[in-house]
């Protein structure tokens, strides 16, 4: 089966070197140069005079001592996008970054309950803060309320919510009882 595909794919890639000598071609005879030009607006600002000890530098200031155009930080997408910027630039950006093609996007993690051992519940804060917490304790912002068998029952920035484990067999919704009260 090989022996019959060979020559298919050879002359595959004898096309595609022809189509890509015939475009390099047509770039080289068109003789176009592109212009890059950097916006003064993106240049660095000393925050306090620069020093000649070349161990008191920053990077930042040497470089703005030297009147070095340097592109600011990267603020991540809805920021406040650069005043030379069009909005359409900044949409692109922002797509670009939120879909990770360049790397992974560093998010919260979500509340989550990790596991329950007799009084104790395993729980994850939004803030990335994991421990035990018996009932009336705090971690991270998330007060625990109750624990029931397979669920806990905690407070997070004054809204009570209901982390499960797994649904099924094992106890009744907590919430309930709580209103019920």
């Amino acid at each position: 089966m090989l022996k019959r595909i060979e020559p298919l794919l050879k002359l595959a890639c004898a096309i595609l070197a022809a189509v890509l000598i015939w475009e390099v071609a047509r770039i080289f005879a068109e003789n176009k140069s592109v212009d890059f030009k950097i916006p003064t607006a993106m240049t660095v600002h000393a925050e306090a005079p620069a020093t000649n000890s070349p161990t008191n530098k920053s990077p930042q200031k040497a470089i703005a001592a030297n009147n070095i155009p340097v592109a600011p930080q990267s603020r991540g997408p809805g920021a406040q996008p650069a005043a030379d910027i069009p909005a359409s630039v900044q949409r692109k950006v922002d797509r670009i970054y939120e879909s990770e093609l360049l790397g992974q996007v560093i998010r919260p993690m979500p509340l989550a309950l990790l596991g329950i051992g007799g009084k104790d519940a395993f729980i994850r804060a939004p803030n990335g803060q994991s421990g035990l917490l018996r009932e009336g304790e705090e971690l991270g912002g998330v007060k625990l309320l109750k624990i029931g068998t397979n669920r806990v029952l905690v407070e997070e920035q004054g809204k009570k919510k209901e982390l499960m484990i797994f649904s099924g067999l094992g106890s009744q919704t907590l919430v309930e009882k709580e209103q019920a009260k």
